[in-house]
Order: structure tokens, then C-alpha cells, then sequence
């Protein structure tokens, strides 16, 4: 989306919020967050509108710039990158208005800006990237009277992947945000990633199946269980993926659609063996494996979790989450599957 002559990088469209000032970044559109969720969980209503994966980029030729934003009920993770190169590292305190002011490194005045190689964005591409957190709201951009423009299609990454799945996917848990698997797979794959996580409420809704299947995309994944696991039984999950799936087969325009079963967590080795989370782990992992290979579309592959993490080593601390080391060591090896 092209606003403010720059780019908003996973972002549907700005919210003016009655009461607040500035416009609410959103990932999806605002019809689809009030029809997500089910009986016993409509946390994807509101955890739709966090900011993680959004991005503010453009080019300037001023020797500083400054952005106002802030946070909405909790503290925002902000990383500011020039093109590939991370500049530096921000909070945003939650209810407070903040100011940056970003000066271009005296570093890169001092050298040959053409010998640094080229990565997945142009070395003059301004990259204002949010993490960890809630709402971000966007107040102003001021160059300071030098132009500015969004980035070219040549100065970003060719290849666009819509990644939608649970807190995993989102990153939980990582001390940054630029760790988590996802953004850790598109780094090496050289992809331009849009974060479609929703943390605790991924729910596999008709309208996030439209929604999916309509982006303009080269490649979506679809992580697809935990967060569902503890309120459907296998049925129910069945025809939640079939659909979601469906819905890909017939609509989506991605070249490559990855399906990824669970990844392997504390449910696989519960001591109530009653639980759900224990009852079902294997049986939805079948699942998602039968519902793939049952459309029939080339395009899909099927990338079980066990495989993507290898080990339980790889969690934090409530054996659900990866860490920092085990979201790194993801991005590795789902990008080799995924190339």
C-alpha cells in the first residue's frame, strides 16, 4: 500500500480510530477481523490488528528523517534497516506518543556505498520494520524538505510470500522479531515476506481462507493446527483444512502453496493422556498431510513440522514457543525445503 510517498509493507490499510490520533496500521481488512474466531475464541478479532511484519520503506536523499508513532495497549518492538544493514533499535512505550529522529550513518558517507553487495533490498532503501507488540499507529514522516519516494520494484525482493499460521509464525517469543522463522527463511531464500500470523487464534475461518486465497502473491504457507488443537476435535479440523485448502486450489494465484503440519511441542508428550492437546497431535498431523495430497494441486506441498523443528531442545521455556537459537535453526531448514 502507497501512502505518505512511501510504502506500508504488509499492511491493508490505515484505521482512523475515533478518539486517537494517528492512523492504526492493519493487516487485514476490517470486515474479515470482525467475522474471525469461534465460540470459545475471538482473540483473532484484535490480535489481527498487531503490527508484526509491517514495514514502512522508502528512499530519500536527505541526511535524516523523522517518524512519529506509538503504541496502542502494550510496548512495540521498532527496527530501523537501511536496506539490508539494521540501523538501530527502538521502543515504542504503549499509550505514549514517540518521536525518532534517524540520521544516515556517518559510516556510509565515508565509503564506496556501491561495494557494499547487493541483498534482498537496495543499500538506500529506508526500512522502518515493527515487531513484538500490539497496535502501532502512524503519525508523520518529515524528510526535511528532500524528496521522497516508496521503493522501486527493482530495490525490493521479487519474489512476495504470504505466511499465515500461529504465535510461531508471528515469532513469539524472540528477543527480535528479525529471528523469527519466517522473517529467518526469507532472509535466506531472498523472498519479500508479509507476516499473515494471528498469535492464539489461527483458526482456519472461511473468511481467512478468502482472504488468503485472494492475495497477490507468489508463494503462500499455511501453518496449520496448534492453535486449533486444544478447541476442535479431528473432525471439525478436518473440514476447516479441506476448506482452507479448497479455497486455495480453486482461487489462489501463488505458484507455490507450502501446507506445514504442527511443530513438535509439549502436547506430544503430555502426562494426561486425555488432554487434547495429547489425544489428537498425531491425528491432525495426518490430517493436514491427507487434506494436502487430496486436492491434487501441484502446486501444494506438504512440510511436516518434525521436520522444520528437530528437536524440543529448540523451544523455550514452556515447551510451545521456540527460541530465539530454535526460530533461527526453523528459518534454515524451511528454507531449503521451501527452495
Amino acid at each position: 500500500m502507497i501512502e505518505f510517498e512511501a510504502e506500508f509493507h504488509n499492511v491493508d490499510h490505515l484505521e482512523k480510530v475515533p478518539g486517537t490520533e494517528g492512523w492504526r496500521l492493519e493487516r487485514f481488512p476490517g470486515q474479515l477481523q470482525k467475522e474471525l474466531g469461534i465460540a470459545r475464541n475471538h482473540n483473532g478479532q484484535f490480535r489481527s490488528r498487531f503490527a508484526q511484519g509491517c514495514e514502512i520503506r522508502f528512499v530519500t536523499e536527505g541526511d535524516f528523517f523523522e517518524i512519529g508513532l506509538s503504541a496502542g495497549w502494550r510496548d512495540g518492538e521498532v527496527t530501523v534497516w537501511l536496506g539490508d544493514i539494521m540501523h538501530s533499535r527502538h521502543t515504542l512505550k504503549a499509550g505514549e506518543f514517540t518521536v525518532l529522529h534517524i540520521d544516515y550513518p556517518d559510516a556510509f558517507k565515508q565509503v564506496d556505498t556501491s561495494q557494499i553487495p547487493a541483498g534482498r533490498f537496495a543499500s538506500q532503501v529506508w526500512r522502518v520494520q515493527f515487531g513484538h507488540g500490539g497496535y502501532v499507529y502512524f503519525h508523520f514522516l518529515d524528510t526535511f524538505g528532500a524528496e521522497r519516494r516508496p521503493p522501486k520494484p527493482e530495490e525490493k525482493p521479487e519474489i512476495s510470500w504470504a505466511a499465515y499460521g500461529s504465535s510461531i509464525t508471528c515469532g513469539h517469543a524472540c528477543g527480535q522479531y528479525v529471528n523469527s522463522y519466517v522473517e529467518q527463511a526469507a532472509l535466506h531464500l531472498g523472498y519479500d515476506v508479509l507476516n499473515k500470523g494471528l498469535s492464539g487464534s489461527c483458526m482456519g475461518e472461511t473468511a481467512a481462507a478468502e482472504y488468503l486465497a485472494g492475495l497477490s502473491v507468489d508463494v503462500v504457507s499455511l501453518e496449520l493446527g496448534v492453535n486449533m488443537l486444544a478447541f476442535l476435535e479431528p473432525e471439525e479440523f478436518e473440514a476447516r483444512v479441506s476448506r482452507i485448502l479448497g479455497e486455495m486450489r480453486e482461487k489462489s494465484r501463488a505458484k507455490k502453496i507450502f501446507v506445514i503440519d504442527m511443530f513438535d511441542n509439549r502436547g506430544r508428550i503430555f502426562l494426561n493422556h486425555q488432554d487434547r492437546r495429547y489425544r489428537n497431535f498425531h491425528s491432525f498431523r495426518q490430517i493436514v498431510r491427507e487434506q494436502t495430497k487430496k486436492q491434487g494441486d501441484g502446486r501444494m506441498a506438504h512440510l511436516g513440522g518434525e521436520t522444520i523443528l528437530k528437536s524440543l531442545t529448540w523451544l523455550s521455556g514452556d515447551l510451545l514457543h521456540p527460541s530465539d537459537t530454535g526460530h533461527i535453526l526453523m528459518g534454515r531448514e524451511l528454507a531449503e525445503k521451501m527452495r
